[in-house]
């Protein structure tokens, strides 16, 4: 029985590899824990709106985590979430909450539909207090730095140099198989994943040829 060449097999797991980052699970989701420069931000009223801008790594973006703490007053009124698709800055998802429920445990889970094609997408959540029923005594927690790369705190509409506490939430679990089959098509109609997962064949074989080639020129040579 012939010997299988030794490029042969550097070539099976060149291919076991790839296939194998295709099954791994999906990246870590944006987020940002407190740090030791933490710090407590304006209380949350009419004219102090603290937001944070963030750039999601997942389809099915369905929550967002604050840290909320009260301040020294009675915490009473009502606060107003708003989920922004940052660029375009369209209200993609909204709730009212009041004040003293935002402050009842360490952190307060904001949930909404599924955004289904949320990967790669800029977004930015604003903490405003009700017009109707303004809040009082709450504010949010966050660190100073700049921590979090796909993203920045901002308060009235400016940038700090710091990201507030919070933590998204998505089916994070999905395969690198699973995104390259859920990426849209293009204006010629091929989805922009089968022709990546064409281009890595490709690279596959041209592999290939490059390790049956010098696995031949030792063997050519002493042949000569």
């Amino acid at each position: 029985m012939p010997s299988v060449p030794g490029w042969v097999f550097a070539w099976v797991v060149v291919g076991i590899v790839f296939v194998g980052a295709l099954t791994v699970a999906g990246g870590s989701l944006p987020s940002d824990d407190l740090g030791l420069r933490r710090f407590q931000t304006p209380e949350i009223a009419t004219t102090a709106t603290p937001s944070q801008t963030f750039t999601m790594t997942a389809d099915g973006f369905h929550a967002i985590e604050l840290f909320p703490t009260s301040t020294d007053g009675a915490v009473s009124g009502d606060v107003r979430l708003e989920l922004h698709d940052g660029p375009a800055s369209r209200l993609m998802r909204r709730a009212d909450v009041r004040a003293a429920d935002l402050v009842e445990t360490p952190t307060y889970r904001f949930e909404f539909a599924p955004l289904q094609d949320s990967e790669g997408k800029r977004y930015r959540l604003d903490v405003l207090a009700s017009e109707v029923n303004p809040p009082t005594g709450v504010a949010l927690l966050a660190t100073k730095g700049a921590r979090y790369a796909g993203g920045t705190m901002l308060l009235n509409g400016r940038e700090r140099w710091a990201d507030l506490a919070f933590r998204t939430f998505a089916p994070a679990e999905q395969s690198g198989w699973s995104r390259l089959m859920v990426m849209s098509a293009g204006k010629s109609g091929l989805s922009r994943g089968h022709v990546i997962l064409a281009a890595l064949i490709a690279y596959w074989m041209a592999i290939g040829v490059v390790l049956r080639t010098l696995w031949r020129l030792p063997h050519d040579t002493a042949s000569s």
